[in-house]
């Protein structure tokens, strides 16, 4: 059986729903094309507990393809190319911690590429009229750092995974009496996933779609 992992966070303190975790914990168990698992993993929204988490779960499952998902104010799904060497977090995280102008990786580059097949994604994600964009940066908050690590885990110790990062939109539950707040619907959410995953398992490179 092939394992694939897929990662959400668990509510920032004070919050209630994230939709990371929504989505990734509703494709808990699903198996793809019978012959794929996909396992949900929910991460703490804490500095260096996430990597911990993380790196723990790929070690035991030896997954061939790694998705993170956030969390982002967004109108449709963020597809995120780069994971920054960087931190300066704009809210405390669920432990309180809040460092700036840091690195995730002291000895590490300054950047990692997400070694998805983002543009056959998009073009797959666009032909079933789902919203969705290619994104140059993270933040640089949780959801950042822990995109870093994961691309330094694949770089250093497991480059036959594939792996990524894609901020997901609120629900609608979570924008009711906020206004100029996009959000969009589990099911919606769900099947965008499914699509990921099923692109990723199938497209060896990515290529420039015209």
């Amino acid at each position: 059986m092939v394992n694939v992992l897929i990662t959400g966070f668990a509510p920032l303190a004070g919050e209630t729903l994230n939709t990371s975790w929504q989505v990734a914990n509703a494709l808990n168990g699903w198996q793809c094309d019978g012959e794929v698992t996909i396992t949900a993993l929910q991460l703490p929204c804490v500095f260096k507990q996430s990597l911990l988490a993380l790196e723990k779960a790929i070690t035991q499952l030896k997954p061939v393809l790694v998705i993170m998902l956030g969390q982002a104010a967004c109108s449709g799904l963020k597809l995120e190319k780069i994971a920054s060497n960087y931190i300066n977090a704009g809210t405390a995280d669920s432990c309180g911690q809040q460092p700036r102008d840091s690195l995730t990786a002291s000895h590490g580059p300054a950047a990692y590429f997400s070694n998805l097949p983002i543009n056959a994604i998009l073009a797959a994600l666009h032909l079933q009229h789902i919203p969705a964009q290619l994104s140059l940066s993270a933040g640089c908050d949780v959801g950042n750092h822990s995109f870093y690590g994961l691309m330094h885990l694949i770089k250093n110790h497991y480059a036959s995974i594939k792996g990524g990062f894609i901020n997901l939109p609120y629900l609608p539950l979570q924008v009711i009496g906020k206004i100029d707040v996009a959000s969009m619907a589990l099911d919606t959410q769900i099947n965008a996933l499914k699509i990921c995953i099923e692109i990723s398992l199938l497209q060896q490179t990515d290529q420039l779609i015209a």
